[in-house]
């Protein structure tokens, strides 16, 4: 495996590492002291078998494997194929791959059942993987075709991200879907409009939505995501204390041939924050053009962003201009091109919320009954909103 040039990050993988030390070891063995081969290929059963649970697969696990880590690899084949279709790929590229590949079929055609018989063991049948009907040129067709259609690396891998002095996936992302947001259909209809010429490459602008808590501001940014991700969207929440790593982030992502929406959640800034300053240039751009493959959606209960107070207002607190001060804090909403807002429901709208969730949820309660317990829970807890309407919900399901 050592002799891999394109794929070589699978030498990085733990368990190609155990496998190759095995080999090595495999190769040295006399018929005697097979311990350590017997401890070594239990190992690498044992990681084989949980792979196998996790990717809910029974057989061939080693093939599996070997294939799922070529599928995630972010490599300069893949990079390519990620961005454009592989009729144009370079002929020195595809001279490496083949070669890599067919390195890559000697492993998969290793025989762990042999291998167990020689070292003394009972074979263990999920592992093997012995095939010898593998064609390079469809697989790298195979290989091309994934990568264009998924992405790869982290981003065929995950499509939400968060950032911790780099991109971390998230493993279990919110699985909201528009259809369960009940209402609002004008406010989800011009960010529907938004995204989705975004995604096909026109001219779109970042977006802001504000308005009561729990009317579904950030619900309505993460089922875009579960709408759109296989069109190439991608999802990465990023903090206001952490925008000073904007352009880290973007230096990670301008190059994909995703989609991405950077998305700020609950945004606001205090009097004494500066970090607004940075969010002005951020959406505007500075020197450097933001990639068209960026956009920014951010969700606030505040319509100008940044508190205001009366003493911004108040001439004798030693500000010669203060339409100027003020102009400043207030034009940072200003900067988004579409700001959406987000009212609480009237009682009515919050009572067909009630309704429409209860029979998503198949909540089988005489209709008076149900309106009647619901603008109960309404007053003695969090008021009328989405939110509210799915926690009656949630309770009345619990009884």
């Amino acid at each position: 495996m050592h002799r891999l040039i394109i794929y070589r990050n699978l030498l990085e993988d733990d368990v190609i590492k155990k496998v190759q030390n095995f080999l090595k070891h495999l190769k040295k063995y006399e018929g005697k002291n097979n311990y350590k081969l017997q401890d070594e290929y239990s190992y690498i059963a044992s990681k084989l078998l949980q792979f196998g649970v996790e990717k809910n697969i029974n057989s061939s696990l080693w093939k599996e494997y070997i294939y799922d880590l070529m599928l995630q690899d972010e490599n300069i084949f893949s990079l390519f194929c990620e961005k454009e279709k592989n009729i144009n790929i370079n002929k020195n590229i595809i001279i490496a791959l083949k070669r890599d590949l067919a390195i890559i079929k000697e492993y998969l055609n290793i025989d762990w059942n042999e291998i167990a018989y020689k070292i003394g063991l009972e074979p263990v049948p999920f592992l093997n993987s012995k095939e010898n009907d593998i064609d390079i040129d469809e697989m790298i067709n195979k290989l091309a075709d994934y990568y264009y259609k998924n992405g790869c690396g982290i981003m065929g891998k995950y499509k939400a991200f968060r950032w911790e002095n780099g991109l971390k996936g998230i493993e279990n992302p919110d699985p909201i879907r528009l259809k369960d947001l009940i209402g609002y259909e004008e406010q989800k209809k011009i960010l529907i409009e938004n995204t989705e010429s975004f995604l096909n490459g026109k001219k779109a602008n970042n977006v802001l939505l504000f308005g009561d808590r729990g009317t579904g501001k950030s619900s309505s940014v993460k089922a875009l995501l579960n709408e759109y991700a296989h069109k190439g969207l991608r999802l990465i929440e990023l903090a206001k204390h952490q925008l000073v790593d904007f352009n880290k982030v973007i230096s990670l992502i301008k190059n994909r041939s995703q989609y991405f929406i950077i998305f700020m959640d609950d945004l606001s800034f205090e009097e004494f924050e500066i970090e607004y300053k940075y969010m002005k240039a951020l959406i505007e751009g500075g020197v450097e053009k933001k990639p068209d493959n960026v956009l920014i959606y951010a969700t606030s209960n505040r319509r100008h962003l940044i508190k205001e107070t009366w003493k911004d207002r108040d001439e004798t607190q030693g500000e010669v201009h203060i339409s100027d001060s003020v102009q400043e804090k207030i034009s940072l909403a200003d900067r988004f091109g579409i700001s959406i807002t987000f009212t609480s429901p009237n009682q009515e709208e919050y009572l067909k919320i009630v309704e429409e969730l209860a029979k998503n949820y198949n909540l089988n309660i005489p209709r008076e009954e149900l309106r009647r317990k619901a603008l109960q829970w309404e007053m003695y807890y969090n008021g009328r909103s989405g939110r509210s309407a799915k926690q009656f919900i949630d309770y009345m399901l619990g009884r």
